[in-house]
């Protein structure tokens, strides 16, 4: 009786799940023709409403990501392929964006993981309706050995298994294979061809390819070995194999656009710009304006009103003090921003500048529109074609660019083509920061292209800016010429930081009151080291009941974190508030006693220094960070600070502790770091450094200026 029961609910449940398959595949039916006659943007609320509905299904999953991938969304649609291969590990098309998003798309996180998913694809070639030929795509390459046998042992007369057999053949040393005449000759040629691709034999596979009719080309397999190779070092050998493509598919307009960039006979491609480097203009040798000595114009990736983190804190922070010092510097914003931002494609018209606390903003776009980035040399040429139409207006002495390689060309080709001295500030290498938390991708083809922009910008610029020594001597290797680097660290506003009294209220809502405070405020993200605070307190609870950490902040990583720490049964000595009022942030550092920074050993924290300890020390917090060089340029141990060895959570346990033993060591080491940082990283302070640089280009440029 059991057992029939048992049964009849299988049965039931495989009769509902039929039910929503059926309704989850009218769905697409339904959405993919509405997306044709309206357009993704209007589709997207509509997908989103489906995978609510059906979450599940993995077919769904994937044609929301792809609607996602349209609108230029593209970190949520690494999401949306990663759910889709939560729920079907087998769906090769949402793998096969997946890792291109992980492996080529400009962002990174840990979520962006390829291994996983391989595995999981593994495992799931022993379902029955599993694609084993086209699962090779991704087994071979990413060396799946037993996976690859045991579909290579299948006895079902499949393509993928006479693929599996070859491969194994070769992998044994094996070149010479007998090809079956008859029906099965075709058979055995695509078999070989895809095997070729996947093992990155991308020359004998062309030969093979080109002899093939049409219909007998694994499409999937050429277009798969084609965003292998442009990714990895060699992006040109993707050419041949597009050709194929090209033959097979005419009309495929992905296939035409990776082509183009290729095309030296049209335009300066992405691929030239890496093998050739960045043609910038001479500069001018008679300036084409009588410009304003005290002029200049800033150029920015975002800025205030519409962004406020850390970038637009800097800038935000120098531009107040440069003005204070007799310059008039105004902020220029980018070509295409703010409407190619996240969350910003819906943003209406602007206005072309707005006035934030005495400083001024302007915006080279102000209609809503997307500037394509690729080319790049084409967008360089746009925006700098807008800003000297600006420059002309407002007649500046100097052109000054902070990050990224988008600013720093552009701003080097127009003032070189105004005849007037330009500076490049480089406040970090995205290329670094991505490639920290995904070392494969250092190896990628758009890795070297950005790295030999950024080098070029530097280059061509009469001055650069840096904010860390470690960045410095980073572009020295790269073949900047050191004597024109001035580094101008990043600071803090001491007159909006400043020591408070506990906030009793705000300790005693939080549950902390009567508890030494280790808090960190900050961007939740992967290379923070913040799981090295969290083992750091787990170790403590055991032994001591006189702490609480508190995490004030939000970020890509702020789920994975509470997981973490609930994982680790932290509950009862760990908050984390997530994202607080930007007004409230002082309230918050005047509960805090010591402030961690525990930057894990990447090249990105090596070189590039956050700007919340100088808020901490600005507090007169007790500072303890890792010893990253970036950091260590900032904490003195045992002076403004202390330091712990980077990657070791063992270390900053010890430092802790240090300090909640010691309270007279934790208001010494804050009233020193207040004195220092009040000094020597006060914005007022690093605006003068600029300044000098800004006044020896002007030395330098003389007065000979046309009327």
């Amino acid at each position: 009786m059991i057992g029939h029961t048992r049964a009849s609910a299988e049965w039931l449940k495989s009769a509902v799940d039929r039910q929503k398959g059926k309704e989850a595949r009218s769905l697409r039916r339904l959405l993919e023709a509405s997306k044709a006659k309206t357009g993704a943007e209007a589709t997207l609320s509509r997908y989103r409403n489906g995978v609510a509905r059906f979450p599940r299904d993995a077919d769904l999953w994937y044609a929301y990501g792809r609607t996602l991938l349209e609108t230029k969304r593209s970190e949520a649609a690494l999401e949306a392929f990663a759910q889709a291969l939560h729920h079907n590990p087998a769906h090769l098309m949402a793998l096969e964006y997946f890792v291109s998003l992980s492996t080529i798309a400009q962002f990174g996180k840990r979520k962006g993981d390829i291994g996983p998913a391989i595995d999981s694809l593994a495992v799931a070639i022993d379902r029955r309706d599993a694609d084993t030929f086209g699962a090779l795509d991704f087994l071979i390459p990413h060396g799946r050995t037993e996976a690859i046998h045991r579909i290579a042992g299948q006895r079902a007369d499949k393509l993928g298994t006479a693929a599996a057999k070859i491969a194994v053949a070769l992998e044994k040393g094996v070149e010479e294979f007998d090809v079956p005449q008859g029906r099965d000759t075709v058979r055995h040629q695509t078999a070989y061809a895809s095997v070729l691709l996947a093992r990155g034999r991308y020359t004998s596979a062309v030969l093979l390819l080109q002899s093939m009719s049409d219909t007998s080309v694994p499409v999937h397999a050429v277009r798969r070995a084609v965003r292998r190779a442009l990714a990895g070092k060699r992006p040109e050998s993707a050419v041949p194999l597009l050709h194929i493509l090209k033959r097979v598919k005419p009309q495929d307009s992905w296939v035409s656009k990776q082509l183009s960039e290729f095309d030296e006979t049209k335009r300066v491609s992405n691929y030239m710009l890496t093998r050739a480097g960045f043609p910038l203009p001479p500069r001018s040798p008679k300036p084409r304006y009588r410009s304003h000595p005290k002029k200049v114009l800033y150029t920015l990736h975002n800025a205030l009103p519409y962004h406020s983190a850390g970038y637009a804190t800097r800038t935000h922070g120098l531009l107040s003090g440069l003005n204070r010092s007799g310059f008039d510097v105004e902020g220029v914003t980018r070509l295409g921003y703010p409407f190619d931002m996240p969350g910003k494609a819906d943003l209406g018209p602007i206005e072309s500048s707005h006035l934030v606390d005495g400083v001024t903003y302007s915006h080279l776009s102000t209609q809503p529109g997307l500037e394509m980035k690729k080319p790049l040399f084409d967008y360089v040429q746009r925006y700098a074609a807008a800003l000297e139409a600006f420059a002309s207006q407002r007649k500046p002495a100097i052109l000054h660019a902070a990050s990224n390689h988008w600013n720093g060309l552009a701003t080097v080709t127009a003032a070189n083509r105004l005849g007037i001295p330009s500076v490049y500030e480089v406040r970090g290498l995205w290329e670094v920061t991505r490639g920290s938390r995904n070392p494969e991708w250092v190896d990628s083809g758009m890795y070297r292209m950005i790295s030999r922009m950024e080098a070029d910008a530097a280059k061509g610029a009469t001055s650069v800016l840096t904010i860390t020594r470690a960045l410095k001597d980073e572009l020295v290797r790269r073949g900047v010429d050191e004597s024109k680097i001035t580094v101008v660290p990043n600071g803090v506003d001491t007159n909006r930081f400043r020591p408070l009294n506990r906030d009793n209220a705000l300790a005693e809502q939080l549950g902390v009151q009567n508890k030494t405070v280790i808090g960190y405020v900050g961007s939740i993200l992967d290379y923070e080291g913040l799981e090295l605070l969290l083992e750091a307190a787990q170790a403590m609870k055991s032994t001591r009941k006189d702490f609480h950490v508190l995490i004030v902040g939000d970020g890509a990583e702020l789920d994975s974190f509470k997981h973490f720490a609930a994982k680790m049964e932290l509950g009862n000595v760990v908050t984390f508030t997530g994202r607080v009022p930007h007004a409230d942030v002082e309230r918050y550092y005047s509960i805090i006693d010591i402030a961690p920074f525990p930057r894990l050993p990447l090249a990105v924290c090596e070189m590039v220094s956050p700007l919340k300890p100088f808020e901490a020390m600005a507090m007169g917090k007790a500072v303890v960070a890792s010893d990253v060089a970036a950091l260590a340029e900032i904490v003195i141990d045992e002076a403004t600070g202390l330091l712990h060895k980077k990657g070791d959570a063992g270390d900053l346990q010890r430092a802790l502790e240090k300090l909640l033993d010691d309270s007279v060591l934790r208001k010494s080491l804050g009233e020193r770091a207040l004195d220092w940082v009040r000094v020597e990283r006060d914005w007022n302070t690093l605006s003068s450094r600029v300044t000098k640089v800004y006044e020896a280009l002007a030395d330098k440029s003389g007065d000979d200026r046309p009327v």
